[in-house]
């Protein structure tokens, strides 16, 4: 499993990260890095000055579906033009949320198919992210979703355990773990403090850990909020022995 770190829209932080990750996951389109700000080229070239791959995450807050067509038709094409941009960032790997606003289920499963075969032309694979703790679609949805419309999953193992807890997360992955591609891993607290470093927090990784790495997704992203590198790193290494069932030693405050 190769371990990345999140920047969100501020990809001047690309220089300061350790050169330890293996790629970095960068917020582009509406709300995050806009179109008009995005220079593929240039930052593929910057990552690859610093030996990172790319990961992109697609538009938080934009809806898939909608009770209006022509507005699901051009948000379709919106999110080709950035599955386009990070296929030149040399991404393969899209996030994306599976949001509707007003629409049934169904039209939502075929919206999310729609964004698959656009990402598949890209040779991008998009990832629905596990959002229901954040007032998304719920977990347990997420999965039925993805597999209706042939999608990966990208289970947000923070948001997962608050709204579902350790058990509800393992037999989320008992059940998708087959189609769970990428993580996001990050500490959090029932008080809703979330991506804070891994360690903090009452996610329990060390029994966690082993489920996920038997799910074996090919990547992660370190989603902490911090420019603070060594809380970064230190992250990516107690996410990595959680994976082996390794408690950490020492916990964060």
């Amino acid at each position: 499993m190769d371990i990345g770190v999140s920047v969100g829209p501020y990809v001047d932080r690309i220089d300061e990260l350790p050169g330890s990750f293996s790629f970095v996951e960068v917020a582009i389109g509406e709300g995050e890095r806009p179109v008009s700000a995005l220079d593929p080229a240039a930052l593929s070239e910057r990552l690859t000055t610093r030996g990172f791959g790319a990961t992109v995450h697609l538009p938080y807050r934009q809806p898939l579906a909608t009770t209006v067509e022509r507005i699901d038709s051009a948000t379709l094409e919106y999110f080709d033009t950035l599955l386009a941009a990070a296929a030149a960032m040399g991404a393969d790997t899209a996030v994306a949320h599976p949001r509707s606003r007003g629409s049934g289920r169904d039209h939502l499963a075929d919206r999310m198919g729609s964004v698959v075969d656009r990402a598949e032309e890209h040779g991008v694979t998009v990832c629905f992210e596990t959002v229901g703790h954040a007032g998304g679609v719920a977990l347990e949805q997420v999965g039925e979703l993805a597999a209706e419309a042939g999608a990966a999953v990208c289970l947000d193992v923070g948001y997962a355990y608050l709204e579902a807890g350790t058990e509800g997360t393992t037999a989320f992955l008992d059940s998708y773990g087959d189609i769970v591609d990428h993580l996001h891993v990050h500490g959090a607290r029932h008080r809703r403090d979330t991506h804070i470093p891994v360690g903090s927090g009452d996610v329990d990784y060390a029994t966690l850990g082993p489920a996920l790495a038997d799910a074996a997704p090919t990547t992660a992203t370190v989603e902490v909020f911090t420019d603070d590198p060594g809380y970064l790193t230190s992250s990516a290494e107690r996410f990595t022995a959680a994976l082996d069932g390794v408690s950490p030693e020492d916990e964060y405050p």
